[in-house]
């Protein structure tokens, strides 16, 4: 596919460990201990990296285009896609998705997925192990790390709405907003709670 050169193929969790935790420290607009302290368990806990896989970066049912039969025709929004990991973006997807019979996500976006006819998120793991033959048994590591990893990610977009980004707004009105960060860094340390 000529993507060979796209990003180096070892030490994917190293490398976005450091570079979400740098952005974090760049754009952060207060102290979140959770931050800090899921960073630090993420990096003590990190699996060996067993495949190699283009990883989307940003995997969810909303970056995926879908014909009349409900297959995925397109995935959308690559600009952070690397070579990694691929079971990064199976526990981004996790983050996302919840199911009809699942407990909500600690995500507050759209919930299309709770409708009939969608699987849970437990059926969509089984499934893409039993596909692909990856073991999953250390799939909560790989949620974690993506509730981390949007933690850090709304908290410069975050930094950026506070700074302007989207004209002038009374900072009380972005506090949903905060919160959000506030509760993906939260859930992200929950999970790894039992590894620490």
């Amino acid at each position: 596919a000529g993507l060979s050169g796209l990003g180096r193929h070892d030490g994917y969790l190293q490398r976005q460990l450091k570079r979400w935790y740098g952005q974090w420290n760049q754009h952060r607009t207060r102290d979140l201990d959770a931050v800090d302290e899921a960073h630090d368990a993420l990096t003590r806990l990190a699996p060996p990296q067993r495949d190699v896989a283009i990883v989307h970066g940003d995997y969810r049912l909303d970056n995926c285009m879908l014909g009349d039969d409900g297959a995925v025709r397109a995935v959308l929004d690559w600009e952070i896609c690397t070579i990694g990991d691929p079971l990064a973006d199976v526990g981004l997807l996790m983050v996302y998705w919840t199911g009809p019979d699942d407990e909500p996500s600690a995500w507050a976006g759209g919930q299309a997925t709770t409708l009939d006819g969608f699987w849970g998120r437990d059926r969509i793991a089984s499934h893409y192990g039993e596909i692909t033959g990856r073991d999953l048994s250390g799939l909560d590591y790989y949620v974690a790390f993506a509730f981390w990893k949007l933690a850090c990610i709304l908290e410069g977009v975050y930094a950026r709405y506070l700074g302007g980004a989207l004209g002038d707004q009374d900072p009380s009105q972005l506090e949903p907003f905060a919160r959000q960060v506030e509760a993906a860094a939260a859930t992200s340390l929950q999970l790894l709670e039992p590894h620490r």
